[in-house]
Order: C-alpha cells, then structure tokens, then sequence
C-alpha cells in the first residue's frame, strides 16, 4: 500500500484566524484512496496535483472525509463519481450547526453525492482499518495503513498537540483526550497539520522532517516558513 502526501500541512494560524492547511493523503493499492480534500485554497490545484503523482482524478473511487471542517472536506464535490465516506455523527452534528469551521451550507450538496456512512470501525480493504477518533468532532474518521501508520487527521493536529489541552475547537475535550492516548500507543502518525511524526526509543514523538510553507507576492518576490526540529526559520 502506497501512501503519498496530496497536500503538505503547515501548523500556524494567522491574525485573521485559521490557516487552514491541513494534510491530505492519496492511499494506491488495490483501489484510489483519497484521505481528505484539502480546503478552499486547495480547490483549483488539487486535481493538477493529483496528476503530478500520477494519478488522474477520475480514478480516485473512494473519498473519505475524515470531518466536515472547512479545511479537510471543502472539495468533496469535485469527485462526483466517487463514493464518499463519513461517519453519521458528523453529518448530525452539522445538521445542528456544528462549529465555527463546519461546512454547514455544502449539506445539500453532501447529500447529492454517493455518500455512504460508515459507522464504528473495521477493514475497509485487506491493510486499510477505518478508526473512529472521536473529540475534536463526534464523527473524525482515522485510517490505520498496514505497514505506515495512522492518518489522524485532526485527532492529533500536530506535534504541538501530543500533550496539554487538545487544540481548538473541540467538540468534547474528553473524548478528544481518549482519542489521542490511543493514538499515541501506535509507532507512527500523520496529523492533519504536521508532517509525519514518529516513536522514538523513550516512546516520545519526533517530526520525521521540516514541513515548510511558501508565501508569494505580486512582484515576484517569495519567502519560505520553514519548520523543523530546531524551531521556525525564514528563507
């Protein structure tokens, strides 16, 4: 089972609020996996992006949608022939308004789509287990990947959230401690704003590389945010 980043996550926010990248992970085995569809920034790239790893899009069949924040789901809609999975109390709780980060005005269209819930845990092909990591939402989906490790998305956002209070928001603070004790017993996780991070020998968790993010301007001039082990560095 092959497992390649869609979208490189960075954890910040701004003034103005979220950032909004998070991770998204394309899964190619015996079927085309799409763990996540990135948010509204991600919308016109994400399909040239699949390409670039050699994927078209119309071969992704199955979307799962680890929960409905705008940052993680936004772009469901550009797979329509695709099987959508979630978990039935994450449409419940948007249908009740959710957060401030549900997609709560794309419902109709979620209800359009080949949308399929998957309730509890259990194989979901030979190597690939739905998880289900309640806390930061009542529904967030995990996939364990034999021989990989597990996609948490915002059930651990980064390697800011493997200790303290779990990072905002949080649907039910105690369920979202549970959720990330659990995680924490596993060799190797992908969050849904950090690079990969991995177990070391005193069993502590350590980010496997820098995770970097990328501003430009209208004149041409960039500059790169990088983050590593050694703290934040600008280029």
């Amino acid at each position: 089972m092959e497992v390649l980043p869609v979208f490189q996550a960075f954890p910040a926010r701004s003034g103005r609020g979220y950032l909004g990248l998070s991770a998204a992970y394309l899964l190619r085995g015996e079927r085309v996996l799409l763990y996540d569809t990135g948010g509204y920034g991600e919308r016109e790239g994400l399909g040239e992006r699949l390409r670039d790893l050699g994927v078209p899009p119309e071969a992704v069949g199955m979307v799962v949608l680890s929960h409905l924040h705008f940052d993680h789901a936004a772009n469901f809609d550009l797979f329509p022939w695709a099987e959508i999975l979630l978990h039935p109390a994450e449409l419940a709780y948007a249908e009740a308004g959710g957060d401030a980060a549900t997609l709560v005005h794309h419902l109709p269209a979620l209800r359009r789509s080949r949308l399929r819930f998957v309730e509890g845990e259990g194989e979901l092909w030979p190597g690939v287990r739905l998880l289900h990591l309640p806390g930061h939402t009542p529904g967030l989906l995990g996939l364990e990947v034999e021989g990989v490790g597990v996609l948490c998305s915002d059930a651990i956002k980064s390697r800011f959230d493997l200790s303290g209070p779990p990072a905002p928001p949080c649907w039910d603070p105690g369920a979202a401690l549970r959720s990330r004790a659990r995680l924490l017993t596993y060799t190797r996780l992908f969050p849904g704003h950090d690079g990969p991070l991995r177990r070391g020998v005193g069993g502590g968790f350590t980010p496997e590389g820098e995770v970097e993010l990328s501003l430009r301007f209208p004149d041409g001039q960039g500059l790169r945010v990088i983050l590593g082990t050694g703290g934040v560095e600008c280029r």
